[in-house]
């Protein structure tokens, strides 16, 4: 696990800002790690999301089978509990469609907010967006729903698929306005976060440039380029 105060700085960077420096250090492909744009933040005003995540999958579009396997409400809380916080529920809604079904709601969220989750991310549906957002946890999903139908909890702690993604339980995710990402294991957070300021006030040279009265493509070039090779990390 990362040391809580990288958490806490990861708090305060954009999710976008976040990838344009991981990009620099050149670990995964330049679209692996991101879900895709079906995860939609429901409640943006949250600003950004960090956390390990925690996983589950559910269906709900029909009434559970006879001898089904079923986690009971209790196993499903005591496994967020002891797993390593800030957590951020990744759960799986299996029905197909998805999202005809709710696991989250004001109810769920109070809970997992005391069980120490930040937030959850599902292709299922979720509601009681006003009421979630006063709590202050954080919803990514497709669309928001009605009713919460026959939702059960039928896996925990193993990989999930949500937003075209696989999720393992312990990645590490940073989400805001923008989407949701996986931030790669390869890259150590006392060197990411750094960089991160380093990468900040480098581009905003670029903005500060094209705000002058005296703009021309040029000088623009240059400045593009100085601002590549400050942030080009050699190993």
């Amino acid at each position: 696990m990362h040391d809580p105060k990288h958490l806490e700085q990861l708090q305060n960077i954009r999710t976008p800002i976040l990838y344009d420096a991981m990009e620099k250090f050149n670990v995964r492909s330049r679209t692996e790690g991101l879900m895709d744009t079906t995860m939609r933040p429901q409640l943006p005003s949250l600003g950004v999301m960090v956390g390990y995540a925690t996983t589950g999958k559910i269906v709900g579009a029909q009434p559970p089978a006879e001898g089904e396997r079923i986690i009971s409400p209790r196993e499903l809380w005591q496994y967020v509990q002891r797993s390593p916080g800030p957590n951020v529920m990744v759960v799986q809604d299996l029905d197909q469609p998805p999202a005809r079904s709710c696991a989250w709601g004001d109810v769920a969220a109070s809970i997992f907010l005391q069980l120490g989750c930040a937030g959850a991310v599902t292709n299922g549906g979720v509601r009681d967006l006003r009421e979630v957002e006063a709590l202050g946890f954080h919803l990514f999903a497709p669309a928001p729903v009605v009713g919460h139908a026959h939702t059960r909890y039928i896996e925990i702690d193993t990989p999930v698929t949500v937003g075209s993604l696989v999720v393992h339980p312990g990645d590490l995710i940073h989400g805001d306005e923008h989407g949701v990402m996986v931030v790669p294991k390869e890259i150590p957070l006392e060197k990411l976060i750094p960089f991160v300021t380093e990468f900040l006030a480098s581009e905003k040279t670029i903005v500060d440039y094209c705000q002058q009265p005296d703009f021309n493509i040029d000088t623009l070039c240059e400045v593009v380029d100085q601002h590549n090779e400050r942030t080009t990390l050699h190993f």
